[in-house]
């Protein structure tokens, strides 16, 4: 809801106002403190069958702060691979 309140009272500036929400990334601190077994039973609950990766966010963030997204404000992006976040 912050994210749509402050697109709404910024956007007559021209600024947009998103959000990434990313699911479990595979990233070093992952590694380390989540066996391959944990890794895996997560990546289950993914219908894309994978944990997300850094280059996944990276990506996502570029698209948002692209002029591809020039008409795009006040939305979280789920970066979860299909899984839906709460």
């Amino acid at each position: 809801m912050l994210t749509s309140q402050v697109a709404n009272e910024v956007g007559k500036h021209s600024v947009r106002v998103n959000c990434l929400a990313p699911h479990t990334v595979l990233v070093e601190r992952t590694r380390r403190f989540m066996s391959e077994e944990q890794q895996r039973q997560i990546a289950a609950e993914i219908p894309l069958g994978r944990l997300g990766t850094p280059e996944d966010v990276a990506l996502a963030t570029l698209f948002l702060a692209s002029e591809n997204s020039s008409w795009i404000t006040g939305v979280t992006l789920d970066v979860a691979g299909g899984k839906a976040t709460d």
